[in-house]
């Protein structure tokens, strides 16, 4: 059976941005198939939101797993394996992989497992640096990415602090697939008392994040939620699983917040975010799944800076970072503790800020 596979087994985030890239596959292969290699719980909504039409998920650190696809992609003939992960490891997994085509980013390792290495194009961002991988075998996409890199400003926000809409053709949008499974939210109303989610009243928080010092202080989060609770709007504290502690002790400040942390899955958590009148979270997975059901969004940036390319690619974005700090950014991911024990970039970042680019949302 003929596919296409693309490999990103990266965190939820870097696979997010990935949609353009998936979508862009749908569109010049539109007879072909398409499979995904993901991380272990990552795959359902890619197959549920029918982005792709197999999933084929990897446990980190368990080789097993690695194996366990290889044989199962035996029963394929790929076409074109199109890689934007870049570990070692995907590398030697990738050249077990027999496709008429690998394609992936010039690395000086990367002529191990593929014979088509891409120059990855730093000054784009991240969904695009992803979808430009695919240029050797689509015409039209080089002139589409260079007109961009030309015109657009994506990491300059207004003075509202919103950020510029991206590009038609790279859209990430999988709100009206997220929305048309009413099942889904259904048995959730069915769990839940979800107040003011219908009446667009929901407001969702995310407080957690896998890096530590890329998440805004708890107080922040607290004072953000009474407000927004104090103008009528119901408030939920969100998170991933290992976030729920977090999640509660920030519930717990805000008066009849409902918290729901690593009580749903993606794809649930999709039907409530879907559906939200707001988000507020992190640099993290939370503002990118915000980005692709288009919901409006405040994202806080501390250790990390928008030019790193991961920004939440939607139209509707805004940005709460603290100014012309010397030690921003501290690293590309963040850390767990604050290589100066200060963590200025999160604690003097006011909700004041954050509230006024809500207020300016919720009034639109």
């Amino acid at each position: 059976m003929p596919l296409n596979l693309v490999v990103q087994t990266a965190f939820l985030g870097d696979l997010l941005l990935a949609i353009p890239l998936l979508k862009r596959c749908r569109q010049i292969w539109p007879e072909q198939k398409l499979g995904l290699v993901c991380r272990k719980g990552f795959g359902d909504i890619f197959l549920k939101t029918k982005l792709v039409d197999h999933v084929f998920e990897i446990k980190k650190g368990d080789a097993q797993t690695y194996n366990n696809i290889l044989q199962q992609l035996n029963s394929f003939e790929v076409n074109h394996l199109v890689s934007p992960h870049e570990s070692m490891r995907t590398i030697f997994f990738c050249r077990k992989i027999k496709a008429q085509k690998k394609i992936s980013f010039q690395k000086f390792w990367s002529f191990l497992a593929f014979d088509v290495r891409v120059k990855k194009p730093m000054i784009l961002p991240d969904p695009l640096r992803q979808m430009s991988l695919l240029q050797p075998v689509d015409q039209q996409l080089p002139g589409l990415l260079s007109a961009y890199a030309e015109t657009e400003k994506p990491y300059i926000t207004d003075k509202k602090g919103q950020l510029s809409a991206p590009p038609a053709w790279a859209s990430m949008s999988l709100r009206e697939s997220v929305l048309s499974h009413t099942q889904v939210y259904q048995d959730l109303q069915k769990r839940y008392d979800l107040q003011g989610v219908n009446e667009d009243r929901a407001v969702l928080l995310f407080p957690g994040s896998v890096w530590a010092t890329k998440r805004w202080t708890k107080e922040g989060f607290i004072e953000t939620g009474k407000n927004l609770q104090s103008l009528g709007y119901q408030v939920y504290v969100m998170g991933g699983p290992g976030e729920e502690a977090l999640a509660e002790e920030v519930a717990q400040e805000i008066p009849r917040s409902i918290s729901v942390a690593g009580k749903t899955s993606i794809l649930e958590s999709a039907q409530l975010i879907a559906r939200a009148r707001l988000v507020v979270g992190n640099d993290s997975a939370s503002t990118h799944l915000a980005a692709m059901c288009e919901t409006p969004l405040i994202a806080v940036f501390g250790p990390t800076v928008l030019r790193f390319g991961f920004r939440p690619w939607s139209a509707q974005t805004f940005i709460a970072q603290k100014e012309n700090l010397a030690c921003r950014p501290c690293g590309k991911h963040g850390h767990n503790v604050c290589p100066i024990k200060t963590h200025v970039c999160m604690k003097h970042l006011p909700a004041e800020q954050v509230l006024e680019k809500a207020e300016t949302i919720l009034r639109s």
